[in-house]
This record gives C-alpha cells, sequence and structure tokens, in this order.
C-alpha cells in the first residue's frame, strides 16, 4: 500500500545548475491478508521498505535515501456502493554528497518523516459492458524534514545548513473506473480495468531556507518545482486468473497535467495454493 503521488517513498531532490539529475529506486512490499470484520467489510496492514538513489552529470555528486513504511486500509460494500480508506507512516533514512566550488566535498544525512491518508467512495453500475464505477477521493500527505548541516569534508567555505521544513499535498479526485470480466475457457478468466479522473491538489510553499555555516548572516531561498494544480489520471490494466492458482497481472499507469507527465507500469505474478 502507498499513498502519495507514487508508490515508491517520497524521494529526496537535489538542485544544482547545469546538472541533469539521473535516480533509480527499488520497493519490497509485504503485505498480511486482509481480516474480514464482516461479509462487506475487511481490514489490513501492509509493511514496505524501499530504496532510492540519484546522481548529478559533470560527477557534481548524489545520494541515496532507504525508507520503511507501515499502513493500516480498510473497505466495506453496501450492495453496489463502497467506501475505502488507508493511513501510512515513512520513515526516510537519508545522505547527499556533493561538490562546490573549487571541488569543495560536502556531505550531509538525516531522517526524514511522511504521514498519509487516502478516503475513496463510489458506486459501482452493472452494464451490459461491464462495470461502471463513478468515484470521488480526498487523499493528503505530511512530509518533514529536520535542521540539518552539511559536513565541509576539506574546509572549503561552502557548507550549507538549512531549516526544518513541513510540505503537505492535499489532493481531490473525481472520475470513474471501468471492468469487465471475460471467460476465456473453463480454465482462465481475464478481467480488463481502467480509469480516468481528474485531480486537483493543493501544494504548500516549497521554498527551503539555506545558510552558509561560515557566513551566519548569508541566507537564501531554495525554490522547489511545484506540481501542477491540475492534472489527468489514467489508468489501464489486465489481470488473468488461471485455474492452477496462477495470476498474471499487468498496469500502466499515466499522470498528465500542463508542464509534466507521469508514467508508471506495474507487473506481477502471483501464485495461490
Amino acid at each position: 500500500m502507498s499513498v502519495g503521488r507514487c508508490g515508491a517513498p517520497v524521494m529526496a531532490a537535489a538542485t544544482a545548475r547545469q546538472a541533469i539529475p539521473r535516480w533509480s529506486a527499488a520497493t519490497i512490499l509485504a503485505r498480511a491478508p486482509p481480516a474480514a470484520l464482516s461479509r462487506d467489510s475487511v481490514i489490513g496492514v501492509a509493511l514496505a521498505g524501499g530504496g532510492t538513489n540519484w546522481s548529478l552529470a559533470q560527477g557534481l555528486g548524489g545520494g541515496n535515501s532507504d525508507a520503511f513504511q507501515a499502513g493500516v486500509y480498510g473497505a466495506t460494500r453496501w450492495g453496489p456502493a463502497y467506501l475505502a480508506a488507508a493511513l501510512s507512516f515513512t520513515n526516510h533514512w537519508m545522505s547527499t554528497d556533493r561538490f562546490a566550488f573549487a571541488g569543495d566535498h560536502l556531505s550531509a544525512s538525516f531522517n526524514a518523516q511522511s504521514f498519509g491518508g487516502r478516503v475513496e467512495g463510489g458506486y459501482r453500475f452493472a452494464t451490459i459492458y461491464g462495470g461502471l464505477t463513478p468515484y470521488a477521493a480526498v487523499q493528503a500527505q505530511n512530509f518533514r524534514t529536520p535542521a540539518y548541516s552539511e559536513a565541509d569534508l576539506n574546509a572549503g567555505g561552502f557548507a550549507l545548513a538549512y531549516n526544518g521544513r513541513t510540505a503537505t499535498d492535499t489532493r481531490s479526485e473525481l472520475g470513474g473506473r471501468f471492468d469487465r470480466l471475460l471467460l476465456l475457457n473453463p480454465e482462465a478468466a481475464l478481467t480488463l480495468r481502467a480509469r480516468v479522473a481528474w485531480a486537483h491538489d493543493w501544494i504548500s510553499d516549497p521554498t527551503l531556507a539555506a545558510v552558509f555555516q561560515a557566513l551566519p548572516g548569508a541566507s537564501f531561498l531554495v525554490n522547489g518545482a511545484t506540481p501542477a494544480k491540475n492534472s489527468a489520471l489514467t489508468s489501464a490494466g489486465a489481470e488473468l486468473r488461471l485455474a492452477n492458482g496462477v495470476m498474471l497481472i499487468g498496469k500502466f499507469d499515466g499522470e498528465f497535467a500542463s508542464h509534466s507527465s507521469t508514467y508508471a507500469g506495474t507487473g506481477t505474478v502471483r501464485y495461490t495454493w
């Protein structure tokens, strides 16, 4: 389970002039089978661990982070209507390593925390073409970084100190989901799913205050990239269930806004016995 803009944990950002950032990420998820509170209600827990690393062109530096996430989720149905909710907490262990003017080598490490939550409700209409489910959702994420300072490894005088910062993103979604079940043969069933939605984000000010440690009065603001406030969400996927307990799942997700586009693909192989 993940709450946020992406399934991987929130990653640290770095800014450098004339540099091209590159990053990679890996996530491991463990989810306990949901417990049935009643015939129409379930609750469950999920744990995840992840790691990211990024680097800057021209040898200007890089960084990495490890994260642990824990969450709880639940859902209930009243006939074709449903209500689902999720809460999560993530702790991030982050480190950075960069080179400033004249090769000044700077490094830092700090821990950050994020909290997230989502509530979603919808109503499924059965049609001759499949199920159509209009839905609405609200989710919020809070990400906090502490005050921390860089270590100046060769005393070049360019180490920075940063104030603590808490950023928030509250998102509303309004859209629809489609599903259709196809019986391929007595031992295989294919489920097709799709989603189209409009999302609006209320995002806090992304500025960060920094000061040169060698010149305490020389402070400045770093302006982070502000995500678009309005975006279109799309997804398409297929799930193949076989009688021998094997399940194959493929999914594509896209988020499109002015001046930005995000794509993600997921493949899953599952075996149940």
